[in-house]
């Protein structure tokens, strides 16, 4: 019998998360540290902000101010093709994940989604999302259905036209800094997970504000411009050193497999069913 408990407080404490925390990521999907598998140069000056992916050249962004150059063009082997002066102080270049070719953009204290028509060419589209903060970046959801901004652990959701659909907020925000500016107004998304970042640390998220767990990504850049520019692009979270520095791509994986808190608690409870089930086997024969 004492045997048997200490398996079965094993099983619940893996079951539950109780056992380090890199055991519990692994299980779920989630690794405990990512290496880039991409890295190319970032060709910009100002401050970095985020990078998209079109289906055939990736393109960087930098703010500070509307002047000079700010937009890149960069081909998916990492080559830069051209750069360009837009005019506008960016704070976040996207795609839709269901269409990608055209490049959409938001600047600094402005709610007008620009769409970019030629290259380094934006013109302005009907949506205005209401209500947004000056420094905050706006992407896609993974679905490509909403807009998304995070303001300080509160996400805003927008339908295509820029209606407000509601507000979600991330549950235990505040962890390992991550209130503090720029990093508090940044977020990413990729299926049905939105993603997080400060100083080397990804966090993990689904739609419901619930923490699915961290990663560390080696070697990411840390600091103002690194936290500024936390974006998803060919299949990649991307983190820049900064202007001159490098942009790196980290391979994630199939977030898809990742169960839900319930879910674990349903498989941990399975788990202790079958050893109870087993062990009154063995006692009985």
């Amino acid at each position: 019998m004492k045997d048997f408990l200490k398996k079965l407080g094993f099983i619940a404490a893996f079951a539950f998360g109780f056992l380090p925390g890199t055991r519990v990521e692994a299980a779920a999907g989630l690794l405990s540290s990512y290496t880039a598998d991409v890295t190319f140069s970032d060709p910009l000056g100002g401050t970095s902000m985020t990078i998209a992916f079109d289906g055939t050249y990736y393109w960087t962004s930098s703010g500070g101010g509307t002047s000079g150059v700010r937009l890149a063009q960069i081909s998916s082997n990492g080559a830069l093709v051209q750069t360009f002066s837009p005019g506008l102080d960016f704070r976040s270049v996207f795609v839709n994940p269901n269409s990608r070719g055209t490049v959409y953009a938001r600047t600094y204290a402005n709610g007008t989604i620009y769409q970019q028509g030629s290259p380094g060419v934006f013109t302005v589209t009907a949506v205005v999302l209401p209500g947004l903060d000056n420094q905050t970046s706006v992407v896609f959801n993974g679905a490509g259905s909403e807009f998304l901004e995070l303001n300080n652990g509160v996400v805003s959701r927008f339908n295509l036209s820029g209606a407000l659909l509601g507000t979600v907020n991330l549950a235990g925000w505040g962890a390992n800094n991550e209130s503090t500016y720029p990093q508090n107004r940044g977020i990413a998304a990729s299926g049905d997970y939105w993603f997080t970042y400060v100083d080397r640390t990804l966090s993990v998220w689904n739609t419901s504000g619930t923490r699915l767990g961290t990663t560390t990504l080696v070697g990411a850049g840390t600091g103002f411009d690194p936290n500024f520019s936390l974006s998803v692009a060919n299949g990649r979270v991307f983190i820049t050193d900064g202007s001159g520095g490098l942009w790196r791509g980290y391979k994630i994986g199939d977030f898809s497999a990742i169960p839900e808190p319930s879910t674990w608690a349903l498989l941990g409870g399975g788990s202790i069913a079958c050893a109870m089930l087993r062990w009154r086997r063995r006692r009985r024969a």
